[in-house]
């Protein structure tokens, strides 16, 4: 039986026990009354819906479904449900792949036009201009996700990006150091702090916002490792493009919190580090006056480092190459990858974690030791 709120329209529990509301939006040009439905699986998510659109009603912002283009759509799914439900970071990784990439190809189709082929020749475009696999089923995977939500508001029948034929996955070799090139590396790189930061993830396969996140605090010299809990992270604002702020937050998953042990070779770059810290901070990465060390920097000067150790920039050698070089040791040394993963934090290494049981610290330390000499400094 209908259900009647004061100013809430209609809402009513269905034969399969979801529910449904409806609102009038007034008459077409032939006098007939406008509607429109909203589904979910209980009464407040419907509410919820409901008061949302008498709002934009109200504020004379609402638009027609048979009239919104997907741009439109786009735009209200990303404000409504996403920006205040994703980290901040991956907020704006979606505003880029809808602005960047969705919108200038397809965001003009009225959003009811949406058909699979639609989907397809989208991704088809991707292709022939040459996008990576990964990366069309990125863009794939956001508008998917728009879709859903579409569908499951009822604006649409059903999600055409269900059943899309997607490219397969190419497996590129990743770019690390050989062992010659580490050490040449290592040798012009020692003497800055920018160079010790990407010489410290050669020694421990820390993700750079892991690695300027750290704290003299979270290392043991007596246990020799490294407390990982933290990580720098850069808050961009899509609304406001001057808007960019950076700060510490926990790892993403889980795994992301470890203690690993340190090589010595990373003890003894700790101590040249503290050792020529003039003003005593907290972080273990900062300049000469204190302040932390900023990934933009480290980056710059990684490429400056590359250069002159003869690494051509086409060779796409970037600062998570240090991290794959360090794996790349390990394995060299017989690490198994089970440890390997838990070293590097991984939530999954090619499956592994669904595969092998929690490592021991003393497997850990075990296993790491096998790489002591790797990074000579």
């Amino acid at each position: 039986m209908a259900k009647r709120g004061q100013g809430e329209g209609t809402i009513s529990k269905r034969p399969d026990g979801t529910w449904w509301a409806r609102i009038t939006l007034g008459k077409d040009e032939n006098g007939k009354q406008k509607r429109r439905a909203f589904y979910g699986k209980t009464r407040a998510e419907v509410q919820q819906k409901l008061t949302a659109a008498l709002n934009d009603v109200n504020n004379d912002k609402y638009i027609e479904p048979s009239k919104m283009t997907l741009a439109q759509w786009l735009e209200a799914w990303m404000k409504e449900y996403k920006r205040n439900y994703l980290r901040a970071s991956s907020f704006y990784n979606i505003y880029q792949y809808v602005h960047g990439i969705i919108i200038p190809r397809i965001g003009s189709v009225k959003l009811k036009d949406m058909k699979r082929e639609s989907v397809q020749r989208f991704i088809n475009g991707l292709i022939d201009d040459g996008y990576k696999a990964t990366t069309v089923k990125v863009y794939h995977g956001a508008l998917s996700g728009a879709l859903k939500q579409a569908y499951e508001n009822g604006l649409i029948a059903d999600n055409p990006a269900v059943g899309s034929k997607l490219p397969l996955e190419k497996k590129e070799e990743k770019r690390v150091f050989t062992q010659e090139e580490q050490a040449a590396f290592v040798k012009v790189a020692k003497d800055s702090i920018q160079g010790q930061v990407c010489i410290f993830i050669l020694c421990t396969g820390l993700r750079i916002g892991e690695c300027l996140a750290l704290e003299w605090n979270d290392i043991d010299f007596i246990e020799k490792t490294v407390r990982i809990s933290k990580t720098i992270t850069v808050t961009r604002n899509p609304y406001d493009k001057s808007a960019q702020t950076s700060g510490v937050a926990e790892p993403k998953t889980q795994s992301g919190n470890r203690t690993i042990p340190l090589l010595p070779s990373a003890l003894v770059l700790l101590e040249i580090i503290k050792a020529n810290q003039i003003i005593l901070n907290d972080k273990i990465f900062c300049n000469a006056i204190g302040e932390p060390i900023k990934d933009s920097f480290v980056r710059y000067y990684l490429r400056l480092f590359l250069e002159q150790i003869g690494i051509d920039k086409q060779e796409k050698f970037t600062v998570h190459s240090l991290r794959h070089t360090f794996a790349t040791r390990g394995l060299e040394n017989g690490i198994e990858l089970r440890v390997m993963q838990e070293l590097l934090g991984h939530a999954s290494m090619s499956m592994t974690a669904d595969l092998y049981t929690h490592v021991l610290p003393e497997k850990k330390k075990e296993s790491m030791m096998k790489m002591e000499g790797t990074v000579e400094i």
